[in-house]
């Protein structure tokens, strides 16, 4: 399948469609190129403990109320950098709640944790 018809198809598609479809392939090209050039974008991009560190520290001056907003909150953090994925905002909400640094609720209610003490 060429370029031109992709394009052709795409233009079928309803407005959301068409952002979801955008940033799929950011994802993806963006994926492609951290496989390509792996020692520039470790660099840029914080990993590990840093990233957590990184989204905590954010986390906290935003206070999102209810889980969903933690999740919007936590892909806007990453819009610029080609998006992130729900699987990676959902492993990023896990570590945060088994470092004690949120906790959520039955209700999806978020409680953060007093300088990321133990909740």
């Amino acid at each position: 399948m060429t370029y031109d018809e992709i394009a052709k198809l795409t233009e079928e598609l309803s407005y959301r469609d068409k952002f979801r479809l955008a940033q799929l392939l950011i994802q993806l090209g963006r994926k492609e190129e951290e496989e390509q050039y792996p020692d520039v974008r470790k660099a840029a991009t914080p990993s590990g403990e840093e990233l957590t560190d990184y989204v905590y520290e954010r986390l906290v001056k935003l206070r999102p109320s209810k889980k969903s907003a933690l999740l919007n909150a936590i892909g806007a953090m990453f819009q610029f950098q080609g998006g992130i994925s729900d699987s990676d905002k959902d492993r990023i909400v896990e570590k945060l709640q088994k470092l004690g640094h949120i906790s959520i609720d039955q209700n999806n209610r978020v409680s953060f944790a007093e300088n990321g003490a133990k909740v």
